[in-house]
């Protein structure tokens, strides 16, 4: 992606992995009770070269949207900008939550997941949202008592 300018709706790329029941640190959650991680034992290189999706940080004003395995730009993003997502969209609960420090009029402080999102917040991030939480927003599925309930990565 350097050195050149993304449109809106562009595709940038999928996010490739192992597929994991729980969250970890760096995993993506891309379905009901399914993330994508790092595969096991992969050196640097092969986590520069094949999981650079590892490497997209966390925004409350992001510039891509997760759909799935994939990943889009929501606006078009600069040459060299960083891309970034906002966690809250993806993960229902964060396997480690953190203070932001994105400087967004729309920041959300502490991020932890959809889980602790307020019904405010929920609606305002609606257009962003991950199929699996638009499912949750609308009740066409009901939430465990600590996660998302489902099939092991069923759609997968």
């Amino acid at each position: 992606m350097s050195g050149v300018t993304i449109k809106e709706g562009e595709f940038l790329f999928r996010i490739n992995g192992e597929m994991k029941r729980h969250p970890s640190r760096y995993s993506v959650q891309v379905g009901h009770d399914c993330h994508i991680d790092l595969g096991q034992g992969d050196d640097l290189q092969e986590i520069l070269d094949r999981y650079y999706w590892r490497f997209m940080n966390h925004h409350c004003d992001p510039n891509a949207i997760v759909r799935g395995q994939d990943v889009y730009a929501i606006r078009a993003i600069s040459a060299w900008e960083q891309i970034t997502f906002n966690y809250n969209t993806t993960e229902y609960m964060l396997a480690e939550p953190f203070a932001c420090h994105c400087d967004s009029r729309s920041c959300s402080g502490l991020i932890q997941g959809f889980k602790s999102l307020s019904d405010t917040e929920r609606e305002r991030m609606r257009s962003w949202l991950a199929p699996h939480l638009l499912d949750l927003l609308d009740g066409r599925r009901a939430p465990g008592p600590d996660a998302v309930v489902s099939d092991v990565c069923a759609a997968f």
